[in-house]
């Protein structure tokens, strides 16, 4: 059971209260009388003019309206009423096509094909608000909207994630490779490495470095670690555009600056 307050004060031309005004409710456009309660919770429909519904010395009156949900004598919200006053010695009033209810309708969650599914008169359209529950009691794994999950292993780009496969086999694959990565103010991709093993190739040394910029042939600097000098490497060999092969002439730990 649910009610909606009316309420309102009559007065005249000089707005002075108009006391003992007889108050009318009827149906919008029409001269059938309206259900009405004189009590927010408890009584019985009635009707204003079995009520003998009149202003109080204030020129106040009120009633109460049921909506959809009363049991007996209630109105859906789309239903508008008309409202009259009248007094001997006062000009009578009306005023037609009252809205009594809120304008904010429920949300129908289960129409996606009629004409109201767009209408808005509610928080979210019908049509925005299609088959909410059944998203968000959905285990994220049955994939709501159509979206997978990131599987971090694969490489594919399809859209049907919020971001692909492949771009996360990128970023984990940084995140779990040897180095470090930034982005310079030039917007350039920066990676660190500590290179501490090497592979021995004869007389030289090498160590597969993964930078994961998209850049075949990056900038790359190389000190000493005991002694921050900066050292010529014995050559740079590009693997891929996501890995470099540096070759050195000792087998001393290095710090490697890679920008891309």
């Amino acid at each position: 059971m649910a009610r909606i307050h009316y309420w309102q004060y009559i007065v005249n031309e000089d707005g002075e209260p108009v006391e003992n005004a007889i108050i009318r409710f009827y149906l919008a456009d029409s001269t059938t009388e309206a259900e009405v309660f004189l009590h927010p919770t408890a009584g019985t429909t009635t009707t204003s003019s079995v009520a003998e519904l009149v202003t109080n010395s204030n020129g106040f009156f009120e009633v109460w309206f049921g909506d959809e949900l009363e049991n007996t004598g209630g109105y859906e919200a789309s239903q508008k009423f008309k409202l009259t006053w009248s007094k001997a010695g006062i000009a009578s009033g009306v005023i037609n096509k009252i809205d009594i209810y809120p304008t904010v309708f429920q949300v129908d969650e289960t129409d996606n094909i009629s004409q109201n599914r767009s209408v808005r008169n509610k928080l979210v359209s019908n049509e925005l608000a299609y088959n909410w529950e059944s998203h968000i009691t959905k285990a994220a794994i049955e994939g709501p909207h159509g979206f997978a999950a990131v599987d971090y292993n694969d490489t594919n780009t399809t859209y049907n994630k919020l971001v692909s496969n492949n771009l996360m086999n990128f970023v984990f694959s940084i995140l779990t490779s040897g180095g470090s990565v930034s982005i310079a103010a030039s917007a350039a991709a920066v990676r660190t490495f500590s290179v501490t093993s090497w592979t021995a190739d004869g007389s030289v040394y090498y160590s597969n470095l993964d930078h994961f910029i998209g850049n075949g042939y990056p900038i790359v600097q190389v000190r000493y670690t005991a002694t921050n000098e900066t050292v010529e490497p014995y050559k740079i060999k590009s693997i891929n555009t996501d890995r470099i092969q540096l070759w050195m002439s000792t087998n001393d730990n290095v710090e490697v600056t890679i920008i891309g």
